[in-house]
C-alpha cells in the first residue's frame, strides 16, 4: 500500500515514493520529444489489432508524420458509433481491451458522451494520483494533517445496455487516491446517492462542521466551496442542532450521524448570531490547502475564496482534468505549475491566435512556446485518437524541459455574430476591470450574444448602479478586442446592454443547469455563449 501519507515527514516513506514514482516521472520531463515519441508507439502498437488500428494501418505507422496522415483529427460524435458497438457486441473496435467503466459527461449534441475506462487507464490514474499527492506533500508538507473534504460525483451512476457501468470521472479519481487520504474524507461514499443536491449538501456541511480538523477542501470548480459556506450560514442553527449529541433532526434522520465534541460545539454555538462573517478560518483554522481549478471561468472566484480561508491556506491548482483526459500534473503546488501528462497521452497543439482563424498544421509539445494559446489534440491509450478537446490552453513557462499549461477557457467560449471572434476570456477581463473601476465585486454574471439581434447582452446579479456600465464595457471590449471595435464602428454591432438580476438568480441559473445534466461537483458558469443555445430565463429574474 501507498502509504507515506501517514507521515509526510518519514524520510523511509518519502524516499520510497521518491524511488518508485516521483524521480522516473521527473526524468521524462527533460527530454520530452523523445518521452512523447514512445508514448505514441505504445499506444500505436497496443491497438494496431482493433478495428480501428487496422483501418488507419497501424501495423505499418512508424512516425508521427505517418500517424497524421492515417488518422484525422476527429470528436467524439466521429468515435461514438465505435464505442457504442464495442459496448453492445464486445468486439475490440476501438481499443484491444473491453472498457471496465465509461466516465459519462454532456455532449455538444444533447447525448451523453461515454468516455471508455479500461484497467490500463485506472492503473494510470492511480500513478497520477500518487504523484499529485506528493507534490502536495512536497510543497506543503501539512496539507494532510488533519481531515479533508473531497466533493465528487458517483463512480457508478448506472449501467449501459451492454452491462458496462458509467459514472462520474470526479468519483473514480477519488477512488483512485492513496487509501490513507481516501480514509480521511469526512463525507461517507453513500451519501453521495443522495438525489437532492441541497439536501447532500447540507449532510456535507453538518459532516464537515461536526470536524474541527478539516486541512483539505477539494472539489474541481471553487463555486461548489462557496456554496457550501452560503449554506452553513443560511442554516447554522440546524446544523448545529444536526451535530448535536443525541437529536434527531430531520434532515439526518434516515444517514449516518456525525456528533461533535462538547468543545467544539460550545466554539460553534458561540458563533450563532454572526452567521453573516462566518468564514473558512473562523470554521476551519487548520485549513491548510483548497485543491480546485483555478483558470479559465474559475478564476473570478478565486480572489473571493482565498478571502475566506486562513492567511497560511494554499489554494492548489487542481490540473487541467476532463472525463476525456487527465491533461496536466500540478508539479510545484506552491506556484501551480502544471505540465501535460506525457508519459499517458500523446498531444499535439494548434495554435489560437485571437483575431485569426487556427493554424492549419499542430505541432507536438516540445514545440509550444510560452505566452501563445493553443487548442488541444490528444490521442489516449483507451481510444481517443486525434481527438480535439474544444479546449484552449496558455503555456505559461517550462518545467525543466517540459512547457507548463493552464487552462484558458474551452472552445465553444468563442461567439462570433458578424466576424468579432469575441473570447470569454476576453469578456471576463473586461467585466472584471471594469467592475473593479466601479468598485463592485459580482459573482454571478454571463455574457449572451444575439445573433437575430447583433448585440451583446451582459446579465449580471447585481442592484443597478447609477453609473452607466453599457460605455464602460463597450470601451473596454475595443480595447481588448480590435475587432469587436471594429464592428461597432460600422454598426454591424449593435450598442452592448446591461441586464440587472435579482438575488437568487445564479443560483437559479446553477440548478437548472445541474437539472439539465451538468455534474454539480463539476459546474461551470460558461460567461460568453450564444443567446440561442442558453435555455435559462434570465428576462425572468430582471430587476
Amino acid at each position: 500500500m501507498f502509504n507515506f501519507l501517514r507521515d509526510a515527514s518519514d524520510p523511509e516513506s518519502m524516499a520510497l515514493t521518491e524511488y518508485r514514482d516521483w524521480v522516473p516521472f521527473i526524468a521524462k520531463t527533460q527530454q520530452p520529444e523523445l518521452v512523447q515519441q514512445a508514448v505514441l508507439r505504445r499506444i500505436i502498437a497496443d491497438q494496431a489489432s482493433t478495428t480501428f488500428g487496422i483501418d488507419h494501418r497501424f501495423s505499418s505507422v512508424r512516425t508521427y508524420e505517418e500517424f497524421v496522415r492515417e488518422v484525422p483529427v476527429c470528436t467524439y460524435e466521429d468515435l461514438r458509433p465505435s464505442i457504442e458497438a464495442q459496448e453492445q457486441t464486445k468486439e475490440p473496435l476501438l481499443t484491444a481491451d473491453q472498457p471496465i467503466l465509461f466516465a459519462q459527461t454532456s455532449g455538444t449534441t444533447g447525448k451523453p458522451k461515454y468516455i471508455p475506462i479500461l484497467k490500463e487507464t485506472v492503473e494510470g490514474i492511480r500513478l497520477y494520483q500518487r504523484l499529485f499527492a506528493y507534490a502536495q506533500c512536497q510543497g506543503l508538507p501539512t496539507t494532510y494533517q488533519g481531515n479533508i473534504l473531497v466533493i465528487t460525483g458517483q463512480t457508478i451512476e448506472g449501467h449501459l445496455p451492454g452491462g458496462t457501468p458509467f459514472g462520474s470521472m470526479s468519483g473514480l479519481l477519488f477512488d483512485c487516491l492513496p487509501e490513507v487520504i481516501r480514509r480521511k474524507n469526512v463525507f461517507p461514499e453513500g451519501l453521495l446517492a443522495i438525489s437532492d443536491y441541497r439536501q447532500r449538501y447540507l449532510y456535507m456541511a453538518a459532516r464537515a462542521l461536526a470536524d474541527p480538523s478539516l486541512s483539505v477542501l477539494a472539489t474541481p470548480n471553487p463555486s461548489t466551496i462557496l456554496k457550501l459556506l452560503e449554506l452553513i450560514r443560511s442554516e447554522f442553527a440546524a446544523l448545529l442542532d444536526a451535530i448535536s449529541p443525541g437529536s434527531k433532526p430531520g434532515f439526518l434522520s434516515e444517514h449516518p450521524q456525525c456528533a461533535a465534541s462538547s468543545d467544539r460545539l460550545s466554539l460553534l454555538r458561540s458563533l450563532i448570531g454572526q452567521e453573516a462573517c462566518l468564514d473558512f478560518a473562523v470554521l476551519w483554522p487548520e485549513l491548510q490547502a483548497v485543491v480546485t481549478w483555478t483558470g479559465g471561468n474559475c478564476a473570478v472566484l478565486i480572489p473571493k475564496l482565498r478571502s475566506l480561508l486562513p492567511q497560511r491556506s494554499g489554494v492548489i491548482e487542481m490540473g487541467y482534468l476532463s472525463s476525456e483526459c487527465l491533461g496536466s500534473l500540478n508539479v510545484d503546488v506552491v506556484n501551480n505549475q502544471c505540465i501535460p501528462t506525457l508519459h499517458e497521452n500523446f498531444f499535439e497543439f494548434v495554435e489560437v491566435e485571437e483575431q485569426k482563424e487556427l493554424c492549419r498544421d499542430p505541432i507536438r509539445l516540445h514545440q509550444i512556446q510560452e505566452g501563445r494559446k493553443y487548442s488541444v489534440i490528444v490521442t489516449t491509450p483507451n481510444g481517443l485518437y486525434r481527438y480535439a478537446m474544444n479546449d484552449i490552453v496558455e503555456v505559461t513557462g517550462r518545467f525543466n524541459r517540459t512547457p507548463t499549461i493552464r487552462f484558458v477557457q474551452k472552445g465553444q467560449g468563442v461567439t462570433n455574430i458578424t466576424g468579432e471572434k469575441l473570447y470569454e476570456h476576453q469578456v471576463i477581463d473586461a467585466v472584471e476591470d471594469v467592475l473593479r473601476a466601479c468598485g463592485i465585486a459580482c459573482e454571478f454574471y454571463v455574457m449572451l450574444a444575439s445573433v437575430e439581434d447583433f448585440r451583446y447582452t451582459l446579465c449580471l446579479e447585481q442592484v443597478p448602479l447609477q453609473v452607466g456600465l453599457e460605455p464602460l464595457l463597450e470601451k473596454r471590449l475595443a480595447e481588448v478586442n480590435v475587432e469587436y471595435r471594429a464592428k461597432r464602428d460600422s454598426g454591424r454591432l449593435q450598442p452592448l446592454r446591461v441586464l440587472y438580476l435579482g438575488p437568487g438568480a445564479g443560483n437559479a441559473y446553477r440548478q437548472h443547469c445541474v437539472d439539465s445534466g451538468q455534474r454539480e461537483a463539476q459546474f461551470k458558469v460558461i460567461r460568453l455563449q450564444y443567446a440561442h443555445d442558453c435555455l435559462f430565463d434570465f428576462e425572468g429574474y430582471r430587476r
